[in-house]
């Protein structure tokens, strides 16, 4: 499943992927006799080594970060925030109405993968990229308005919105102190990720391959510099910065002629060779301390993500032993069926942090300039209208029945993003938030609802007249395909004609954002659990809003559960609000949660799927054969 990596509440860049150390995976690493590689399946396609860009954020390419890049913390299989002490260290000191500061220590000693030295200095591009004052400041373009040199999803976050002034380096450049103007929730998510500055410099400078010490310590002052902006030569490497940083990681392939300065890393692992569409492999980045220390017993030396789009050949390969671990937030009832008859093979199914949604554009993207003036653009009545009628053709329950039921036992659809089904807080959302008008009475009744009030504007519309055409587009795969044919079907009995795209670069090519469409369909995965949970969807400049979704109410409400410290309940009645508001909009619809199979090699000890963040790869330090 194509999804989306959101909430990304914390501040982390994740360009510090891999480096040195070239190696090649076994020819059949999941069945060699002595093992040490284990094969992870990948269901879409890396399209690049920094998945905190516009273009870049999908959950395919965290994967390759997560092995890759060690920060401050990391989810676990409880979806409990686990600090990571072996990198560093974060405290809140100083806690005052108007002055809130947390400090982020390093540990000393550490080292990026070619031996450069990490300290807080690696802190600081966390900022250049989640801090929309600094961008427009910086003369890097204002991130409300315009697509700016750093095309990061990281602005208009809680981080944005509360930080004052420029992050204060300790003498010993081991300490950042980060002010905001008020105590914040959740304010260990706020927590900077380190990055191999030093090589984003030198790319900017055109520089290739590794360099002596001298010079990137030479490089990494060049960026401190140019971090401050006194100077017009400052502006200009930053902004040369802002273009790498944007576009050089975007890469179909490693090999021994890719610039090494891209694949630096601080992680257990750094990338060996790579070739679009098929798979990435990784070796073990000898110099790697940032983290949990990997097992010594039946060590893991390398890593193999297989790309494998077709769900019946992705069961295959781990029937033949070609990959080790199965994990799909899409699967089929077959798949589900081949799976658990696999005796070398353990599988779980659970619902993570995985959902499927539908969304309809109303205005121009954040940033875009091609312009959105479709069927369902603007908020007027007639537009609101259209918007309702196309939502209420929507057969959720068919989806959930036909492809969700047959895997997890009991799926209905979900009714709201903002929290887990079968909660206390999921039944006080949907009970009032008016999504029930969506699920009312039965299909039948609310698609002839829905032929009412297209009536409203095209009388002559009928289920033999289509007076409507929707380009819905969304990534291509089967799953996708046979929800679009369950839609075509309903909303056609109302007078639409659902124009149907499959695109293959869905989101190498940023067609979520795209105005040629009016709607949008793919998949949401959790990248942490806060108080601001899902709503960078819903704010207007929210990182994840690509529709033009814009409503100052909702935007004030999202502000406050970002910025605000709020008890359960009001948490709760905050979100909401949010929900009614969208709800009355008809911006969109959420689906069903998706259900999720882990399956994998019984011979691989200590795999354990995470709900959330790095699913697989949270504790790659603990996996032995």
């Amino acid at each position: 499943m194509n999804t989306k990596v959101f909430l990304r509440a914390v501040a982390v860049s994740t360009i510090a992927v891999l480096t040195v150390g070239l190696g090649t995976a076994l020819s059949n690493p999941a069945t060699a006799a002595t093992r040490s590689t284990v094969v992870l399946l990948s269901t879409g396609d890396i399209t690049s080594l920094n998945s905190s860009t516009s273009a870049g954020n999908t959950t395919y390419n965290s994967t390759v970060g997560s092995l890759t890049g060690m920060g401050f913390a990391y989810y676990n299989s409880d979806a409990q925030l686990v600090m990571n002490k072996k990198f560093g260290t974060m405290a809140i000191v100083k806690k005052a109405a108007n002055d809130f500061q947390i400090k982020y220590t390093v540990n000393k000693g550490q080292v990026w993968s070619d031996g450069t030295p990490i300290d807080a200095v690696d802190l600081l591009l966390s900022h250049v990229i989640s801090a929309d004052k600094y961008s427009i400041a910086a003369g890097m373009g204002d991130p409300k308005t315009v697509t700016p040199k750093f095309d990061s999803v990281g602005y208009s976050s809680t981080y944005a919105d509360h930080v004052v002034g420029l992050p204060a380096l300790s003498a010993d450049k081991l300490s950042l102190t980060v002010k905001f103007d008020k105590p914040l929730p959740d304010w260990e998510l706020l927590a900077p990720g380190p990055s191999p500055v030093h090589a984003l410099s030198l790319i900017a400078d055109n520089k290739s391959g590794l360099q002596t010490p001298a010079v990137n310590l030479a490089a990494k002052a060049k960026f401190l510099k140019s971090f401050a902006i006194k100077t017009a030569a400052d502006k200009a490497h930053m902004t040369k910065m802002g273009v790498a940083w944007t576009t050089a990681y975007n890469v179909n392939a490693v090999t021994a002629t890719t610039n090494k300065l891209l694949l630096v890393s601080n992680g257990g692992f750094i990338i060996s060779t790579f070739t679009y569409g098929d798979k990435m492999t990784f070796v073990r980045n000898p110099k790697y301390t940032s983290g949990p220390a990997m097992q010594t017993k039946n060590p893991i030396k390398t890593v193999v993500i297989k790309i494998i789009k077709d769900n019946t050949a992705a069961v295959q390969a781990l029937r033949n032993g070609d990959i080790d671990i199965y994990y799909n937030t899409l699967p089929s009832a077959a798949d589900k069926t081949a799976l658990t008859a696999m005796t070398n093979v353990t599988t779980v199914t659970k619902t993570g942090g995985n959902y499927s949604h539908l969304d309809l554009r109303t205005d121009t993207a954040n940033g875009k300039t091609d312009d959105y003036t479709g069927l369902f653009a603007g908020n007027s009545q007639k537009a609101r209208d259209l918007r309702k009628a196309f939502l209420l053709t929507v057969p959720r329950e068919s989806m959930v029945s036909t492809l969700i039921a047959p895997i997890q036992t009991g799926a209905k659809p979900l009714d709201t993003a903002f929290a887990f089904q079968g909660t206390p807080e999921y039944n006080t959302i949907v009970k009032s938030s008016g999504v029930s008008v969506y699920s009312a009475g039965t299909q039948e009744t609310r698609t002839a609802a829905a032929l009412a009030l297209v009536k409203k504007y095209k009388p002559a519309a009928s289920a033999d007249n289509a007076v409507y055409n929707v380009r819905l587009i969304h990534a291509d795969s089967a799953t996708r395909r046979n929800l679009t044919a369950l839609m075509k079907l309903e909303a056609a009995k109302a007078g639409f004609n659902i124009i149907e795209t499959n695109a293959a670069l869905f989101f190498d090519d940023e067609l979520n954002a795209s105005s040629d469409y009016d709607a949008t369909m793919y998949g949401f995965g959790l990248n942490s659990l806060s108080q601001a949970q899902s709503t960078e969807i819903y704010k207007s400049t929210g990182g994840n809003n690509v529709w033009g979704w814009n409503d100052s109410t909702v935007d004030t409400l999202a502000k406050s559960l970002q910025g605000d410290i709020l008890t359960a309940a009001q948490a709760t009645q905050k979100r909401l609000a949010i929900d009614k508001l969208v709800i009355s909009n008809a911006w969109g619809l959420t689906l069903y949660a998706n259900p999720t199979i882990t399956a994998y090699n019984k011979a691989l000890k200590n795999v354990k799927t995470a709900p959330v963040g790095a699913n697989t790869t949270w504790n790659f330090f603990e996996w032995t054969y």
